[in-house]
């Protein structure tokens, strides 16, 4: 079999450092794709045909992960190669390396879940014809292997695996010693490792099994490729949406607290840094309340967006967790600060406003603070009775939300804006 290992980037496929083609001049195309930066990748491809008419080399990877030692930079060229043909694309291997790929572009193999483990490692049998090594244009690699592979087949508890950007990788322990191996899964997040005990129990299962080729090299120490497992390939999108709305529910749930106002920050302080809700949810603040919003059926949906498009740029959203969750935005007046605490599912909009001239932003907040407080702990029947507020402060009710005949937003809008002075 006759290889070459190349090294495509983000620019360029390097075949040697002389002999770089743009990615428009294969069938990969250009910006169909992009590879993460973190560590170089290299390909070994075999050599399936050239065309010396055109210059096209059609090639068909065989090792997406080939060590950096067997790209040839200085490798002669025979013939020039004005383009290059690639076949189908391992679809899980490829798009592991990626940080985005245009799917409907691209020569990707389809989803398929091996019965047998063997199956998946037979491989295809060599391509009829192949030319000899003499009509490859570049000085290929036609010696006779060397090294041995045997299918490998065993089983790893998740929570020894470490989780990266689009694989998860463990080490084989064995007879032979330790061999590091790397299971592509596109969906998988560094983020992500933290919570690899959540995974599991979602699975409802401490381990899976990992299927790969063991190859034994008499020039290098023994090497797993290929590796697989059935049971991570159910770690997709869906999954992972799954679990986030899950997620969201539980973090919507009224808490019992003696505080009724959070930061972003403080918000997240209440959860362990390996608790899920860390890293599958977007960062409290605008991109939570466009999840909820997203995803969650709130009656007063349209408040929320239209108070979140008001609220003072650069100025934190704060949290409110009891009686039920909500979001206290900010709006600066000509001449009040303005505070809008607005509940999930609430029927009115409940808004402090103090004059700037009495006092600084941070005594406003804090004041706006204790007096959710005091509405909590009272009711907020029996808060909006009490007046003591010694400023103004006012409700909006929520009138015809959810009538088909009735659009009350813009009347709420009108009353809101009206007092934001």
């Amino acid at each position: 079999m006759a290889t070459i290992v190349l090294r495509p980037t983000n620019e360029r496929l390097y075949l040697t450092d002389e002999l770089a083609l743009p990615w428009s001049a294969t069938n990969l195309g250009e910006d169909n794709f992009r590879f993460q930066t973190r560590q170089p990748v290299y390909w070994e491809v075999e050599m399936t045909s050239y065309d010396r008419r055109s210059g096209t080399l059609s090639v068909r990877i065989v090792d997406y992960s080939a060590p950096a030692g067997e790209y040839r930079p200085a490798r002669p060229a025979r013939q020039a190669v004005s383009a290059v043909q690639f076949a189908t694309l391992d679809r899980e291997q490829f798009c592991a390396q990626l940080t985005y790929y245009r799917a409907g572009e691209l020569p990707l193999s389809m989803i398929e879940v091996p019965e047998e483990a063997a199956a998946k490692f037979t491989g295809p049998p060599d391509p009829p014809d192949v030319p000899p090594a003499s009509d490859f244009p570049i000085g290929m690699d036609t010696e006779e292997p060397t090294s041995s592979t045997y299918p490998l087949n065993f089983r790893v508890p998740i929570t020894e695996l470490t989780v990266g950007d689009g694989y998860a990788e463990g080490y084989y322990r064995d007879w032979i010693g330790a061999i590091r191996y790397r299971i592509p899964n596109s969906h998988l997040r560094k983020e992500f490792h933290p919570i690899r005990g959540y995974f599991a129990r979602y699975l409802r299962r401490k381990t899976v099994d990992v299927t790969c080729e063991l190859t034994f090299d008499a020039a290098s120490e023994p090497e797993i490729r290929k590796a697989y497992s059935p049971h991570l390939s159910r770690i997709d999108d869906r999954l992972i949406e799954v679990l986030r709305a899950r997620t969201l529910q539980d973090l919507l749930r009224p808490e019992e607290t003696d505080r009724r106002l959070f930061t972003p920050e403080e918000l997240l302080a209440n959860y362990a840094e390996d608790d899920p809700v860390r890293v599958l949810l977007p960062p409290p603040g605008a991109e939570l309340l466009e999840e909820i919003l997203r995803t969650q059926n709130v009656r007063n949906a349209a408040q929320l967006a239209h108070l979140a498009s008001h609220h003072e740029a650069g100025q934190k959203l704060h949290f409110v967790l009891s009686p039920r969750f909500g979001f206290l935005f900010f709006v600066r007046g000509q001449v009040m600060h303005h505070f809008l605490m607005e509940l999930l599912d609430s029927h009115a909009t409940y808004v402090w406003s103090l004059p700037q001239d009495e006092g600084t932003l941070s005594e406003h907040l804090e004041r706006v603070t204790a007096e959710v407080q005091h509405l909590t702990a009272v009711g907020r029947s029996n808060y909006r009775r009490s007046k003591t507020f010694p400023y103004p402060f006012w409700t909006v009710r929520h009138e015809s939300v959810g009538s088909e005949f009735v659009d009350g937003f813009p009347r709420w809008k009108a009353r809101v804006e009206e007092g934001l002075i």
